[in-house]
């Protein structure tokens, strides 16, 4: 799920916040919420009508993660987010993307759901083509086109056969206020565990210039052939506003494990798309990398090599996510998965792609690379900055009017940082409290330098166990960032509302007193920690409206109730959210009933003036 976009906020149990930034980066201000889960009626479908899954979503203060948010450039007040939302689990069993829009520049929003999850019986909703093929829709991106019409592009499965890991496009009008149609992109196959053809990691931009492609849509994911060590990028556009795509066509060479496609287009309507590739199998490389299309995505260049990296990826400590139980990794620590990715800007002064990859001394940083026309690449990469402490991730881009806008994680207030540690975690394994920033990067000369100011108001830490009943952490791929009009907006995840608690399953040489445990509504069976599976509760609430112990939870959870929070309306928005995967134990991303309360996404406004991790085959999360 890559996008660029620049911030918004979540919280909750586990929490994204919004801030705002005016063109004196010092300058703060308020943040509101995006998703309003606690209250009725909140939620509306597209016509404005409810159902029982907008009612659950209203109350039901479930996590919003992966958020996407774009701006409206013929309404610049217009502004729209995505996510992950998995309050549509309360009824339909599993996540799907939620759509919300703002008219007033992030104030106040109204929320929703992409038409056609599973328990929609809606005009729009039955008519969709993923409705009755997939059950979880999410990795929402987001584009306008300068006529007002809004294109979300989602992938949408199924946890057990059949798979059918598809891409899709949804497309609003009327600068994002009215649901026209849903169109099938590329599909998977109905395999069984995602061993067949799965659509992963879906990119979406539009042609905003006044050339002769102006309004093309052009969308980019990787396609994964079951349980090959090799994926290609494909690449699909439209040209007559969303109603129908071409056929997919491959624009990378699919000699490698490829991944994390980001596509942007130039003044000039030049498309520009980045992806990272794997060093695997074993004659390929870790290496950041372009490719170019001059003619609306018909023919494409071959790939430019931007950068041979080391890269900064969770693996290398102890496992692709590390936490307790059938999760414990030897190292002993405990951490959400990440990767090294890439992102793309095109702007007047050239094309500028930002990545993150560790230095000679295993401390990750941002990277940029320009150049002057897509082309030629004359100066080497840089670093953001030389600040020696801190590792530096998930890094998105963005340019508008002059300023170039790079967004990331970063850990340099992470009391216990080493370069040989994953951020959040001490070198015994156990909570190193606030670890976690979001920055961002702003360049006014077309990349040569550097302004770095802070984003998040409270430091976070990634590595809370809310994941597989409670044992495991995962908090997200990537963040965004988008400009227009007259801000930026970043999305991230924030920490700052998870209530922490005791895990009754850890007892004796079980209990590893880690400091990543959180609160515990429900009771499990058996009381394991190392339990392959539960009886109770339910990993699915297919037949119920609520979950058994849900109203224990509401009044037991600590903090803030959940929600997303946006950025004043002059100053640097932001837009957080993570990811929870829904499916049966042992998956580390089975998201149970009684699992603690998520992030939700916030946001943040600034003022202008899967990766695969070394693994085969995808993971959707």
């Amino acid at each position: 799920m890559r996008a660029r976009r620049l911030v918004f906020g979540l919280t909750s149990i586990a929490s994204v916040i919004a801030a705002s930034i005016s063109i004196t980066p010092s300058t703060a201000f308020g943040d509101t919420r995006v998703t309003r889960d606690a209250s009725p009626n909140s939620y509306t479908r597209y016509d404005g009508s409810s159902d029982a899954t907008t009612a659950a979503c209203s109350t039901g203060r479930r996590s919003q993660n992966e958020p996407s948010v774009a701006v409206d450039p013929r309404a610049p007040s217009v502004v729209v987010a995505g996510s992950n939302d998995y309050c549509a689990q309360i009824i339909n069993g599993d996540v799907w993307a939620g759509y919300y829009r703002s008219t007033d520049g992030g104030s106040t929003w109204a929320d929703s759901l992409v038409p056609g999850y599973p328990q929609d019986t809606s005009p729009a909703g039955l008519a969709s083509p993923a409705h009755g093929q997939c059950a979880a829709a999410g990795d929402p991106t987001q584009a306008f086109d300068t006529q007002g019409r809004l294109f979300y592009g989602f992938i949408c499965f199924n946890r057990a056969q059949p798979v059918n890991g598809s891409t899709y496009v949804a497309t609003y009008d009327q600068d994002g206020a009215h649901y026209v149609r849903t169109v099938l992109i590329d599909s998977g196959t109905p395999s069984a565990n995602f061993a067949g053809l799965f659509q992963d990691k879906i990119n979406l931009t539009v042609d905003q210039t006044s050339g002769p492609r102006s309004g093309y849509v052009y969308v980019a994911w990787a396609k994964y052939s079951g349980y090959a060590p090799n994926n290609v990028i494909l690449f699909s556009r439209s040209t007559d506003h969303g109603q129908t795509f071409s056929r997919p066509i491959r624009v990378t060479p699919g000699l490698a494990q490829e991944q994390f496609a980001d596509v942007v287009v130039g003044p000039d309507g030049a498309v520009y798309l980045t992806f990272r590739t794997y060093g695997t199998p074993p004659a390929a490389k870790n290496a950041i990398w372009v490719v170019r299309s001059a003619d609306g995505g018909v023919s494409w260049s071959a790939p430019t090599l931007i950068a041979a990296i080391t890269p900064f990826d969770s693996t290398q400590f102890g496992g692709d996510d590390c936490g307790d139980g059938p999760f414990a990794c030897a190292t002993g620590l405990t951490y959400s998965r990440f990767a090294s990715l890439s992102a793309v800007a095109a702007d007047a002064t050239g094309v500028h792609v930002v990545w993150s990859a560790e230095n000679a001394s295993g401390q990750a940083k941002v990277y940029v690379r320009n150049s002057p026309d897509g082309m030629s690449w004359p100066t080497t990469a840089t670093t953001l900055d030389t600040f020696p402490i801190g590792h530096q991730y998930f890094p998105d881009i963005a340019s508008f009017g002059g300023v170039i806008t790079v967004a990331f994680y970063d850990s340099r207030v992470d009391a216990a940082y080493s370069p040989s540690l994953p951020p959040g975690d001490t070198a015994t394994g156990t909570n190193s409290g606030g670890a976690v920033n979001t920055m961002i990067a702003r360049s006014t000369d077309g990349g040569q330098s550097w302004l770095e100011v802070p984003v998040s108001s409270v430091a976070s830490n990634y590595n809370w166990e809310t994941h597989g009943a409670r044992r495991d952490p995962f908090w997200g791929d990537y963040i965004y960032v988008a400009a227009g009009g007259s801000g930026a907006y970043v999305v991230f995840t924030d920490s700052r509302d998870l209530v922490p608690g005791a895990d009754p399953r850890e007892t004796g040489a079980s209990d590893d007193h880690d400091g990543f445990d959180v609160f515990q509504p429900c009771t499990y069976v058996p009381n394991d920690i190392n339990a392959a599976s539960y009886s109770s509760p339910e990993a699915s609430t297919r037949t119920s409206t609520r979950p058994s112990c849900r109203g224990r939870l509401e009044r037991l959870g600590a903090g803030r109730p959940p929600a997303i929070h946006v950025g004043g309306a002059d100053g640097l928005g932001a837009l957080a959210g993570r990811r929870f995967r829904a499916s049966a134990e042992p998956d580390p991303d089975g998201f149970h009933a009684c699992d603690a309360r998520p992030a939700r996404p916030a946001w943040r406004r600034l003022s202008d003036a899967d990766p695969r991790h070394g693994r085969d085959r995808p993971r959707p999360r």
